[in-house]
Formats: C-alpha cells, sequence, structure tokens
C-alpha cells in the first residue's frame, strides 16, 4: 500500500468504527446480559447498561475529536498517525463486530476501548497540541 492510499484507508477506517459503535449503542441488550449472571437484578442491569453506554459515547466523542483533526488536514498528512489510526480503528472494527455478533462479556469492550480508541485520540491530541499550540509542522 503506498501512502497515498493511507488517506482513503484511514477515513474508512474511522467511518466503520464510528457506524459499528452506533450500532452496538442500538443493540447493546445482548451484550449487556453476556456480562451478568444467570439471575440478576435491574440495579444490576442498570449498572451495566450504564457502563455500557458511557464507554460507547466516551468512544463517539474520542473518535469525532479524530475525526476533526483528520478532515480539518491537521493530522492528514502525518503518515506514522495515519498509519497508527488505520491499524487501531480497522482493529476496532473487527473486534467489535466480533463483540457484537458473538455476545462477548462487557470486560473486553474496556480493551478495545483503551487500545483502539483511547490510544489514539491520545496520539491525535498530541499532535493538534503540537500543530495548532506550538506551531510544529512533522
Amino acid at each position: 500500500m503506498t501512502i497515498t492510499n493511507l488517506i482513503p484507508a484511514r477515513f474508512l477506517c474511522l467511518i466503520a468504527h464510528l457506524v459499528i459503535l452506533i450500532t452496538l449503542i442500538w443493540s447493546r441488550d445482548a451484550n449487556v446480559r453476556a456480562c451478568l449472571p444467570e439471575v440478576y437484578t435491574a440495579e444490576q442491569y442498570n449498572s451495566v447498561d450504564t457502563a455500557l453506554i458511557i464507554g460507547l459515547a466516551l468512544s463517539i466523542v474520542f473518535l469525532s475529536i479524530e475525526l476533526i483533526g483528520f478532515m480539518a488536514g491537521i493530522s492528514m498528512f502525518i503518515h506514522p498517525v495515519g498509519l497508527l489510526s488505520t491499524a487501531c480503528h480497522s482493529s476496532a472494527a473487527i473486534a467489535l463486530s466480533f463483540y457484537l455478533f458473538e455476545e462477548w462479556p462487557c470486560y473486553i469492550f474496556w480493551y478495545i476501548f483503551g487500545f483502539c480508541s483511547a490510544f489514539p485520540v491520545l496520539v491525535e491530541v498530541g499532535v493538534l497540541i503540537a500543530v495548532l499550540g506550538l506551531k510544529k509542522v512533522r
């Protein structure tokens, strides 16, 4: 893959991750039930559901920050950041697809969140600070 193909690949991976997150918000019931014992109370269900909603919402916020930096052109042409973002978000799209269809327990979501949403947004924020705040280019 050449460097010129990295920009559309990054965009498609970001959008794929966003679509799967939105799908997970709509159909999270099976995943919430997978996190609970066979007999559970409404309080337990609501607690796990709320935690999952918060995680999914944070993922969407982090993804939005990355999309803004990307679409504004701030990190679009910094190739190591683009490669990291593409790898993380394509991994997230695949892992969250399995999470959705295989009804994995909730603790697995937090690993996916940490490696595939939180880590890339930290890099993106670092790039935003370097480019906008410190006026450093690459």
